[in-house]
């Protein structure tokens, strides 16, 4: 998997030097670009996890063919529990935020393209941060103890990639933005810490019922901890293959 991740690291910085490249005695014959700032917002999130989620990004066009866009956003997942977690612990308060960023530089591909950046087919290699946390106090059923406890952690995955998409700009200022696939390597890390009277019996449901609930909404997480164990403090450390897709809807001037 290390070599995997540094050969996909070593393609991603040269990329650009390679397009670059290509692209620099054929950089004057493309269109010139009408204007040089596109303000996007992006539904993706909300539509995927919650009505809460906020995502804006911002894509400065650089010269004919390349532009850098940054991307901020608040970030909420739905909640793994309801009530309860395995019939253990009844969750009487949660907390949660999170934040997503992402980074791309890209490369408007001169052949396919007729129209000024950013109308067009466009690859770009791209850094996402995903992170998230929470905290979830609850009351401990079935104990003569002191029940008062919480569960908490943080979840977050880097993602290091190469997208394709297609950028659409309607009278001169009104763009959809599609990023169709974009591959990438993901390093994901996280932690639960689970306090209160509990007993290692009871522990050991709620970590079974933690994990079921894990893999029902969040499938490929799921299969990664599900041979883990967090007792009551744990940490989720791991690289794997990950994945970019989104819709923007923007304004070009």
């Amino acid at each position: 998997m290390k070599k995997k991740l540094h050969l996909f690291s070593l393609l991603f910085f040269l990329m650009p030097v390679l397009l670059f490249a290509h692209k620099k005695d054929t950089l004057d014959l493309a269109p010139k670009p009408i204007h040089k700032n596109v303000i996007k917002f992006n539904p993706t999130p909300m539509l995927l996890w919650s009505s809460k989620n906020v995502t804006f990004s911002y894509e400065r066009i650089l010269n004919r063919r390349q532009s850098i866009s940054l991307m901020v956003g608040y970030l909420e997942f739905p909640p793994l529990f309801k009530d309860t977690i395995g019939n253990l612990i009844a969750i009487t308060s949660r907390h949660k935020q999170g934040i997503n960023v992402a980074l791309e530089y890209r490369f408007y591909l001169m052949k396919r393209n007729s129209r000024p950046a950013p109308d067009g087919v466009f690859l770009a290699p791209y850094l996402s941060y995903y992170g998230y946390q929470f905290k979830n106090d609850v009351d401990i059923l079935h104990t003569t103890l002191d029940s008062a406890g919480s569960v908490k952690g943080n979840f977050y995955v880097f993602n290091l990639g190469v997208e394709l998409g297609y950028q659409f700009v309607f009278w001169k200022r009104v763009t959809l933005d599609f990023v169709v696939i974009g591959p990438s390597m993901s390093y994901y890390g996280g932690s639960v810490d689970i306090n209160g009277n509990i007993n290692l019996e009871k522990l050991a449901e709620i970590n079974q019922d933690l994990y079921d609930k894990l893999k029902e909404k969040y499938p490929m997480i799921g299969d990664f901890v599900v041979n883990k164990s967090f007792a009551q403090k744990g940490k989720l450390d791991l690289f794997s293959a990950g994945f970019r897709y989104l819709v923007q809807i923007g304004f070009h001037f």
